[in-house]
């Protein structure tokens, strides 16, 4: 039970502080086309003061009733001071999963500066700054009602519209530009995927800046890359939902949760599920029978935080979501960090060392709380200073260990320098770990390798059966097949310990030659270290009880290239 307490923890509450040239979207970025009108104010919202007269901020929450019926509630958090006649920019807020909202009681809650657990559940600095926060219960948790759904779009998404609409209609002290709100919106994990959902189905288009942190792309790829469930966080999911928080799971994602456990894989009725409830499926144009059209995301300008550490989310996911929102035209930056969702038993982050808490949650000199502030403060404020202190902000910046030195890129290298994979068999029914492959030998000290690995590796029958279709027993299914694949540095002072890179396992599946990315990796190296590829058929915590279950298939022969994203000795920033 500690450890799925553990585990929990880290799906909800490893979620850093929230968080640049100066352009950015007009605020009043309509959609086009007939729009229903706002809702009558409803009374709940409090008046601002009279021209002349100011008062302090208040904190209050608001009942609204969905259109299915059930409860949302959230909390209108006022800026610290409000003058009659000025009107002030709103930012949403959303917790990580199964976390309640920011309350009246936590209003002056200010979290020490660099604290990455609890800060981005703060709306002080931001309140302080002239913003007003409303800060919502996501659909099954705190007080809301309903069974959580994984943000689908017409649950979680109609329940976000209400609240939007709900803030349109009833607050007179709302800052306009184009007669549309000017609105931001920050939170991580679960509270990043409601900010790219409300961006893709708002009629309205009324986000004008974004702070996703550590979140998702493709729910189908962070659950089930390579076409392989990851069990831990299935089981961490189905635990915090049905045992440790009394939360309600909707049915449909228990369904899907409990296949991946049992099967040891998703069905395609699965994947379309966890793909609707996901930034690609708009990105991409990936439309469903009977869904929302897919529609490609309009404007907004976001800045993302991705944690290297982060074994649920990983740097690939956030490069999607980057790539995408580029496309959009917005202005778009992706700065990485060192934690995130971290399961129990993940060492690589622990290993690295680590000098202060602010480490955990900046890029070099970046820090992603600071950061967002200056964010807003430029989209939505367009504050000259904030507008001057963004343009020293890179377009990517990369981590390379748990102190928090990067790397300044402008792209994210993607393949690179090619190493072979010789052919190497690996033990199916006694998961082991094997001798690693040595990929790549720096010969100088400050070596770089950051970016999104690739790979051509081709899994084989090792006993070929002559006259069986394929080669295979008799019961045996190409997909029986499946290895774990990850990167690892290795010392020169101490070539016998392995680390490895951002806890970062790549499932591969199925006979046959497949060419894939692996995860994200960003480290420094100095002369003489390594990195190995290690293959194994079995990876802990990430994927408990999902193994080769074919006791008639005993071995896989692996082999293939695999291409690094080798920098150089380049120049870092601390």
């Amino acid at each position: 039970m500690k450890q799925f307490a553990a585990v929990l923890l880290s799906l909800g509450c490893l979620v850093l502080s929230a968080c640049g040239s100066s352009g950015g979207s007009d605020g009043g970025n309509n959609g086009s086309g007939n729009l229903p009108p706002l809702p009558a104010p409803d009374g709940q919202g409090q008046a601002g003061p009279a021209a002349g007269s100011e008062r302090a901020g208040r904190s209050y929450d608001v009942t609204l009733t969905a259109t299915d019926g059930e409860r949302i509630v959230f909390t209108v958090h006022e800026p610290a001071q409000l003058v009659g006649g000025q009107k002030y920019p709103v930012l949403l807020h959303g917790s990580g999963f199964s976390i309640p909202r920011i309350t009246a009681a936590m209003r002056n809650f200010a979290a020490p500066a660099g604290t990455p657990l609890v800060n981005i559940q703060t709306s002080k600095q931001y309140t302080d700054a002239g913003y007003a926060v409303v800060s919502f219960d996501q659909r099954g948790f705190g007080t809301s009602s309903g069974t959580v759904t994984i943000m689908d779009p017409d649950k979680d998404g109609a329940n976000l519209l209400q609240v939007v609409d709900w803030i349109d209609a009833n607050l007179d002290w709302t800052a306009r530009r184009d007669g549309n709100l000017v609105l931001g919106a920050y939170g991580g994990s679960y509270g990043g995927g409601y900010q790219l959902m409300l961006n893709n189905i708002d009629p309205r288009h009324r986000l004008d800046a974004i702070v996703p942190q550590i979140t998702w792309y493709d729910l189908s790829y962070s659950l089930g890359s390579g076409d392989v469930p990851k069990s831990g966080y299935g089981l961490a999911l189905t635990a915090a939902g049905e045992v440790l928080s009394g939360l309600q799971m909707d049915p449909s994602v228990l369904a899907v949760l409990q296949h991946g456990l049992t099967d040891n894989r998703y069905t395609e009725e699965d994947q379309a599920m966890l793909r609707y409830h996901s930034n690609r499926y708009f990105c991409e144009g990936v439309s469903q029978v009977g869904k929302r059209a897919a529609v490609h995301p309009p404007r907004v300008d976001a800045l993302f935080f991705q944690g290297m550490y982060d074994a649920l989310f990983n740097l690939n996911e956030a490069k999607a979501n980057y790539e995408c929102l580029s496309e959009s035209g917005g202005d778009v930056r992706l700065l990485t960090y060192n934690i995130g969702h971290v399961l129990p038993g993940g060492v690589g982050l622990i290993s690295g060392g680590l000098s202060g808490p602010s480490d955990f949650s900046r890029c070099g000199p970046w820090e992603a709380g600071a950061l967002s502030l200056q964010w807003f403060d430029a989209k939505l404020k367009r504050d000259p200073a904030a507008i001057a202190a963004l343009r020293e902000v890179p377009e990517h910046c990369i981590t390379l260990s748990s102190n928090a030195e990067g790397v300044v890129v402008n792209r994210i290298k993607t393949g690179g320098t090619q190493a072979d994979v010789p052919a190497t068999l690996v033990p199916l029914l006694l998961p082991v770990s094997l001798t690693p492959v040595t990929l790549y030998t720096a010969t100088e000290d400050g070596t770089v390798v950051a970016g999104i690995p690739t790979s051509t590796l081709t899994l084989e029958n090792p006993l070929p059966i002559p006259g069986l279709p394929g080669g295979l027993p008799l019961g045996v299914s190409t997909d029986d097949a499946f290895v774990f694949v990850s990167l690892a540095r290795s010392r020169a002072a101490l070539p016998s310990q392995l680390e490895t890179l951002g806890d970062q396992v790549r499932p591969v599946r199925g006979f046959g030659t497949h060419t894939i990315e692996l995860n994200g990796i960003g480290v420094k190296l100095n002369a003489g270290d390594r990195i190995d590829l290690l293959v194994t058929a079995a990876s802990l915590p990430q994927y408990p009880l999902i193994i080769a279950r074919n006791p008639l298939l005993p071995a896989v022969r692996v082999s293939g290239t695999v291409q690094l994203p080798v920098l150089g000795a380049v120049e870092t920033v601390h």
